[in-house]
């Protein structure tokens, strides 16, 4: 990281024979003072996880990352129930973003003409541009963008063809790179980054068919429930540098 290299380069400044003015000097105390600092601001940074044993640094990512508001005004009145096994994520995108969060994960569907943030039976209110705008207002972002199939058979697969496109040319940049573009429940990728980026990915779905414990409840899609117990764990695991969760705290 960084702050490595500052600390390298103030060491090197002490280190050195030719170190003799009061400029340079006052140059090691500044770049000692700027690595305190900004190690500081990571220390109280949510999404930056430090495994205790190997030091290793972690973003924390979001998995389903737009499904904390409401759903489509039909479905209000049992979004409650949608929500038990729809809802990924407590915290709206401002608030992961201000977080620190810099991984995200959208799956959207088609309605009434527009991309809208869908997973599973919910479709949400939330638009992916107006998604994708907030997102553009921060550096170092990394996101998937899916097309949700869980129950939306129907979906024409070119739209979405033409949806990535659009986005690549619109969004796509060194600082925001679209990872993936996944059809789901199909083989089909309409875009792979060519950036080498190293994620892991642990969520209920994911890992439903595996036991955990000896819990029955395991089993069942109780998704905030999961994260609750596995999360930390999770973690304390992880080898990548980037690490996606459900409902990310």
């Amino acid at each position: 990281m960084k702050q490595a290299s500052y600390f390298s380069l103030a060491c090197d400044y002490i280190c050195d024979k030719n170190i003799k003015t009061y400029t340079n000097i006052k140059k090691v105390i500044f770049i000692i003072l700027f690595s305190v600092v900004t190690l500081a601001s990571f220390a109280q940074n949510d999404s930056l996880y430090v495994d205790g044993k190997s030091e290793k640094c972690i973003i924390i990512g979001t998995h389903n990352s737009a499904t904390s508001g409401k759903t489509v005004w039909w479905q209000r009145p049992f979004a409650w129930l949608l929500h038990m096994v729809s809802r990924c994520q407590n915290k709206t995108i401002e608030q992961q973003l201000e977080g620190g969060v810099r991984l995200f994960n959208l799956q959207v569907c088609r309605y009434k003409g527009e991309w809208h943030i869908s997973h599973g039976l919910c479709i949400y209110k939330e638009k992916l541009f107006d998604v994708l705008d907030q997102m553009k207002l921060y550096k170092g972002i990394v996101f998937q963008l899916y097309l949700d199939r869980n129950f939306f058979v129907g979906q024409d697969e070119e739209e979405f063809m033409k949806l990535v496109a659009e986005v690549k040319n619109k969004y796509c940049s060194p600082e925001f790179i679209m990872q993936k573009a996944w059809i789901e429940g199909t083989d089909k990728y309409p875009h792979k980054t060519e950036y080498n980026l190293s994620i892991e990915e642990h969520y209920w779905s994911k890992s439903w068919a595996e036991t955990f414990g000896n819990s029955w409840m395991d089993k069942l899609p109780l998704l905030k429930r999961h994260a609750k117990r596995f999360n930390d764990t999770y973690k304390g695991e992880c080898k990548a540098d980037y690490l996606m969760l459900d409902f990310y705290e």
